[in-house]
């Protein structure tokens, strides 16, 4: 029914709950409960939770939590998980290549029929002196001038 999960990701598991108790790695096992067995509150289970999230380089959601009582469960969530990863990935970059080949020919013929962008009214926010008219002239230094006769 559910396969082996791989001993590596246990280990790290293992590594990651031993340096977070101060503990022999040896003396952890799949069917500890995190919380019954090795004494992590909910806030340790978090922190843990997350420097899983580091090494592995995933995101567990929230909802997902409950689920992972024990270090066996956890460890074979994470394999879950890297395994919907990795079969994720493999369509994603066949799409990416198919992709980026087609936008190279259609970018092309559509810029040429597009419309210059020059011709669009842009709409930016006016200075705050713009309802004030400006003096144009030689400025004056305030005193009246007077004409020569």
């Amino acid at each position: 029914m559910t396969e082996p999960v791989d001993p590596a990701i246990t280990s790290k598991i293992t590594q990651a709950l031993a340096s977070y108790l101060k503990r022999d790695p040896a003396s952890i096992t799949e069917s500890h409960h995190l919380r019954d067995d090795l004494g992590l509150d909910s806030v340790a289970i978090i922190e843990l939770l997350f420097e899983i999230e580091e090494r592995f380089k995933l995101q567990i959601p929230d909802q997902d939590l409950p689920g992972l009582s024990t270090v066996g469960t956890v460890a074979a969530y994470v394999q879950r998980r890297l395994t919907e990863t990795k079969s994720e990935s493999k369509p994603e970059s066949a799409k990416a290549a198919t992709a980026a080949s087609k936008p190279k020919s259609t970018t092309s013929t559509t810029s040429k029929t597009a419309k210059p962008s020059s011709t669009k009214k842009a709409v930016s926010p006016k200075p705050a002196s713009a309802g004030k008219p400006k003096k144009i002239g030689a400025v004056t230094s305030g005193k009246k001038k007077v004409g020569t006769r």
